[in-house]
């Protein structure tokens, strides 16, 4: 009979208050033992470690006419992370924090040049070192738009930028911060893998990124599923329709174009380029409709085949745009119902990323860091 190591023990006990907090927020001792199932004692002898730590911090009291009792939460000014999220057009630099918030410092356009982006991303981070109080576990993480060896830190290979095996942990290592990189895709349905219970709890999920161009991502059981060379879900350089790869017709900067072609979109970024777009299609703008409908197609032919080859529980849409489900969703829904026999349909959770305002690369850069906290701690 195998004997129960206390130590490893009290460590995970440790972790899963620590990663219930960080889920949910802030708490009562007594509801964290209610939660989790540990005893009392063990919740309280927990907490005030973390607090000791500097990982957790009171956050008031509850309300109500009865006793009072003090509510515990991950400490906000804990810096996990500073996320370099790097999009084709876009880079944006944000802050992540231990209770899973973030801001945004900066944004600057990405550089076709990998010297010149290394220059900028080393001049940003040294402005941060000097002015914000990171911690010992902070890490440096990089949300990249390509393949990604993210066990040895290495791009091997971001086509749309004509970066190409960079070892990128190697490349950072002298700024001293715990170097992640990881793809973009992946680190969205780590996001929504952290926070959300469909995707947590489903067999397969399945995340399509909306980008300057278009990725995957598969989790299986709670799990991203990286792949023997760390290509699994890169579903936008597969072949779809006259040797085009599904990112030539899904891809948001090249939908943007072709409706440029006949109107022009306000707004400077894609986002909001997007957004003029849908104005456009809800005031029945026939130059939009004509390109938006073919487009649409191409997204329901993408996710029968999603459907039919992975049979997920959920799909998550995402990415640079975080509405088009909300949009369009119900287009999409009748022409998957005449491509797709209704059992395999059945009960299939499509829906928008959770994360609205931000790329969910960004937040599931951070996730990463907390992740890897998690892991680590003693």
């Amino acid at each position: 009979m195998q004997k129960v190591n206390p130590s490893l023990m009290k460590r995970e006990n440790k972790r899963i208050v620590l990663r219930y907090l960080i889920e949910t927020g802030p708490h009562t001792r007594t509801e964290i033992a209610e939660h989790t199932g540990l005893a009392v004692s063990a919740v309280w002898r927990i907490i005030d470690e973390l607090v000791r730590e500097g990982f957790v911090e009171e956050k008031g009291t509850t309300s109500g006419a009865k006793k009072r009792a003090v509510l515990y939460g991950p400490r906000r000014s804990f810096v996990t992370s500073i996320v370099v999220n790097v999009e084709i057009l876009e880079t944006t630099v944000a802050i992540g924090f231990l209770d899973g918030s973030w801001r945004i410092l900066e944004r600057f356009e990405t550089s076709r040049n990998f010297a010149g982006f290394c220059e900028k991303i080393t001049k940003v981070v040294g402005r941060l070192r000097a002015d914000l109080p990171l911690e010992d576990r902070t890490a440096l993480v990089f949300s990249l738009p390509g393949i990604v060896n993210s066990h040895g830190g290495v791009l091997i290979y971001a086509p749309n930028l004509s970066w190409e095996n960079i070892n990128v942990s190697d490349v950072f290592r002298e700024i001293g911060l715990q170097v992640y990189v990881e793809n973009d895709s992946k680190l969205s349905l780590l996001a929504e893998t952290f926070y959300m219970h469909d995707v947590k709890s489903s067999d397969v999920s399945f995340f399509l990124y909306f980008g300057e161009g278009i990725g995957g991502a598969i989790s299986v059981n709670g799990k991203i599923v990286k792949g023997r060379n760390f290509a699994a879900g890169e579903i936008g350089h597969v072949i779809l329709d006259s040797k085009k790869e599904v990112e030539q017709f899904l891809s948001v900067s090249g939908l943007i174009s072709r409706v440029e072609r006949k109107v022009k979109l306000g707004g400077t970024t894609l986002r909001e380029k997007f957004s003029h777009l849908v104005q456009l299609w809800f005031s029945n703008s026939e130059a939009v409709r004509e390109v938006l409908e073919e487009y649409l197609d191409y997204v329901a032919i993408v996710l029968r085949n999603v459907l039919y080859f992975l049979n997920p529980g959920v799909i998550v849409l995402g990415g640079i745009v975080n509405n088009l489900w909300e949009n369009f969703g119900t287009i999409v829904r009748k022409k998957l119902e005449v491509m797709v026999v209704e059992k395999v349909l059945k009960d299939v959770i499509i829906r928008d990323t959770i994360f609205k305002e931000v790329p969910p690369s960004l937040v599931g850069g951070n996730v990463l860091a907390i992740e890897r906290i998690l892991r680590e701690m003693c």
